[in-house]
């Protein structure tokens, strides 16, 4: 190679780094990234202690790596060559893919699957994060031992506490994986979980109800692109938890609402817009993906007084219809849309629930569906997303008003994470 050549090629290298090097720098910095849903990293703080630290370059790398310029474009092109038939990763995997005779209750039978961005696409319709192999520990017993000093404390206020688990998706649904994929770390972290839990805890297990089915029956209780249950699966847990707190309270009796008191639809056109298909530049069609149903009471949900609180603590919602439930003609459609959403706080009070019992409910997202149907039972129901809330203390909330129930209510793949910090100090 001549000279000119190599300094041709050495001022174009050098020409394509420093222009995106210029680019990235003069852009102003973005806070999400659309097509994977996700926060992108913010410029970390500068100061003499933290350049000393690792942290500090990795943060500063990652902060770099999320900024830099036609970042959103590299990204889509590179889900689109990981989302074809030939070169994505499971190419053999496709090809080769068990034959074995399927019975109907077995479910779906997969012959298709490629991974794309870190989430697994099953027959162009099913969407699953890759799975942790890693049973956790550590952070399972730091989680665990901030519940049980959180139960013992409500118990010493004389408030009868629950924990619920729910069924997550992703060990409901494991048959869905390519049996290379498969594991069993998150049952084995479910069990991990439940024997750190302190004795005299009231456990409400609803994956005993769900282990009664089959695997067909399980996939339609769960969303297709997105991490939550649809409304069936909801509902399902909603019934078997009213159940079993029926059966170990002392001072709740009630039976769960039936279907008979349900009028039920379907999601029949629009877009639906999963968490992991948005993840993923849409990968999967969202005018086809999820035709979810939809379950709607006969007798519409009234309340003596209804409160939303947002994540940003600004109330912006005060009439219930405007919070929950599917709008006539409404596009696009989402879990959050349909569910009402994460809220830092809700409050329903329900004069015909034919009892006085003040309830206090903390939860994650896979309650968003059926809150509304819990403050049926309930004279008042308070519901707490304690991620949402910067200065979020159950002892005070505890202290500072009697609660004769407190029900915690967390999915079984949700086993450490803030939904855990009962206690936070100084706005962590």
């Amino acid at each position: 190679m001549s000279k000119s050549v190599s300094i041709a090629y050495m001022v174009a290298f050098l020409t394509i780094i420093f222009a995106f090097a210029i680019g990235s720098t003069l852009s102003p910095a973005k806070d999400i990234s659309t097509i994977e849903n996700r926060s992108l990293s913010k410029l970390p703080d500068v100061s003499f202690q933290s350049v000393t630290t690792p942290r500090f370059y990795e943060d500063m790398n990652q902060y770099f790596n999320d900024q830099i310029v036609f970042r959103n474009e590299m990204v889509s092109i590179y889900q689109r060559q990981q989302n074809t038939s030939l070169f994505n990763s499971m190419l053999l995997e496709n090809v080769l893919h068990d034959k074995a005779e399927h019975k109907p209750e077995d479910g779906t039978v997969v012959n298709d699957s490629r991974i794309v961005s870190n989430l697994v696409l099953i027959n162009n319709k099913w969407i699953l994060p890759v799975p942790d192999t890693v049973v956790h520990t550590s952070e399972i017993d730091e989680a665990t031992a901030k519940l049980n000093e959180a139960v013992a404390f409500a118990n010493e206020q004389k408030t009868e506490t629950f924990f619920v688990l729910n069924p997550s998706r992703t060990l409901s649904l494991m048959h869905l994986y390519p049996p290379y994929l498969q594991t069993d770390a998150y049952a084995k972290s479910r069990d991990y979980f439940l024997s750190k839990l302190d004795k005299n805890i009231n456990v409400v297990d609803i994956r005993s109800k769900f282990d009664t089915f089959t695997n067909a029956q399980l996939e339609e209780l769960y969303l297709e692109t997105d991490h939550h249950w649809n409304i069936k699966g909801a509902f399902t847990a909603y019934q078997e938890a009213i159940r079993q707190l029926s059966n170990k309270s002392t001072q709740f009796k009630g039976e769960p609402m039936s279907l008979g008191e349900i009028r039920e639809s379907a999601l029949t056109d629009g877009r639906f817009e999963g968490s992991y298909n948005r993840q993923i530049n849409v990968a999967i069609d969202p005018e086809k993906a999820d035709r979810t149903m939809i379950y709607e009471p006969i007798v519409p949900f009234t309340f003596t007084h209804f409160e939303v609180i947002n994540t940003d603590g600004k109330q912006t919602v005060r009439d219930f219809s405007d919070f929950y439930g599917y709008k006539r003609g409404q596009n696009p459609v989402s879990y959050g849309t349909l569910f009402g959403g994460d809220r830092r706080k809700i409050v329903y009070e329900n004069e015909n629930a034919g009892n006085q019992l003040n309830v206090l409910l903390l939860k994650d997202s896979f309650m968003n569906p059926i809150t509304p149907y819990f403050a049926q039972h309930f004279n008042k129901l308070t519901v707490y997303d304690n991620r949402y809330y910067s200065e979020f203390s159950l002892k005070k909330i505890l202290s500072s008003e009697h609660y004769d129930i407190l029900i915690i209510a967390l999915h079984d793949d949700n086993l450490y994470s803030q939904n855990y910090v009962f206690e936070k100090r100084d706005g962590r």
